[in-house]
């Protein structure tokens, strides 16, 4: 299939916005993702508000990557939101499956799609922590956009591995990480470091969880690990590549970053044998020194606020 990848909804401006309205009532203005529906009627305004930017960056890296045409790819996009990314790979003419935790984000992205007649889109509420290769098949992109952080210590490890056991190509994972090795997770044998944050306050209710749309499903707190053990988790699932994205531009704060992991073969080199006996070695840790340890949470957070 080529072009927009739309079937044959294409309803009048009038009911674009009525059916918008309701959905609005019902769950909420959208938060995040602003999608040109038709007609001149987006999901939230005639305005850039600011994903757009990560937008561009990910469609520019899937079809520099996959050299492919994007209508010839299987797209997964996790934790996906109010749409915004599956729809548009799912625009392309790809075959595209969204996957979402919540009602209120999972029913917009159910508007976009019923509004643009994506029949190559499919979108499911499910817990992404629920992803497998049984259950969901393969893919040849793997869309994981501001999820990892939501995830504590073990299920962010157990994600990461289904993550490399149902891509075939590459991922993209756009994520926080740690910029201090603060606290240590040990996982299948191996020492991972980061930091914690906290999703929630340990005294709400399962509902008021469930009603913070930018947060946690349930966990409390989750773990954001450092780059290195990001690099090292993502190498443990199987990727044998991974390279960070500055181009297409997005203005980010300093703990934030989009890495693109690759699923290739592992290549000996044949120039020194010696090097191909001995296991893929973990990228090196940067442990605090002894002055960072002594400096408080608050004061090093003061400390990256004033950096950006």
């Amino acid at each position: 299939m080529h072009g927009n990848g739309s079937g044959s909804a294409n309803p009048n401006r009038d009911a674009i916005v009525r059916q918008k309205q309701q959905i609005i009532e019902r769950y909420g203005p959208w938060t995040a993702h602003n999608i040109h529906l038709a007609h001149g009627v987006y999901t939230i305004d005639e305005a850039l508000t600011g994903d757009e930017y990560k937008l561009r960056r990910i469609v520019q890296i899937v079809s520099d990557v996959s050299q492919k045409p994007l209508d010839a790819l299987r797209v997964l996009d996790l934790a996906c939101l109010e749409g915004m990314y599956a729809v548009e790979f799912a625009r392309h003419g790809a075959e595209a499956l969204g996957i979402e935790g919540r009602e209120a984000s999972i029913e917009k992205a159910r508007f976009a799609k019923q509004v643009l007649g994506l029949d190559r889109l499919q979108l499911i509420q499910d817990d992404v922590r629920n992803l497998s290769r049984e259950k969901h098949g393969e893919f040849d992109v793997v869309l994981c956009l501001g999820i990892l952080y939501h995830l504590d210590s073990p299920d962010v490890f157990h994600f990461l591995a289904r993550l490399g056991e149902v891509c075939r190509g590459f991922a993209i994972i756009h994520t926080h990480v740690a910029l201090d090795a603060e606290v240590s997770r040990d996982f299948e044998g191996t020492r991972y470091w980061g930091r914690m944050f906290f999703e929630h306050a340990p005294s709400s209710t399962p509902e008021e969880r469930k009603k913070s749309l930018w947060a946690s499903l349930d966990n409390v707190a989750s773990f954001w690990p450092t780059r290195q053990s990001l690099f090292n988790a993502l190498s443990k699932a199987g990727f044998t590549s991974v390279y960070e994205c500055q181009t297409p531009p997005e203005e980010m704060v300093l703990d934030r970053a989009t890495f693109v992991a690759l699923k290739g073969r592992r290549e000996s080199v044949h120039c020194a044998p010696l090097l191909s006996t001995r296991p893929l070695d973990d990228a090196p840790e940067r442990l605090p020194g002894p002055v960072k340890r002594l400096l408080p949470r608050r004061v090093k957070d003061l400390l990256r606020a004033w950096l950006r």
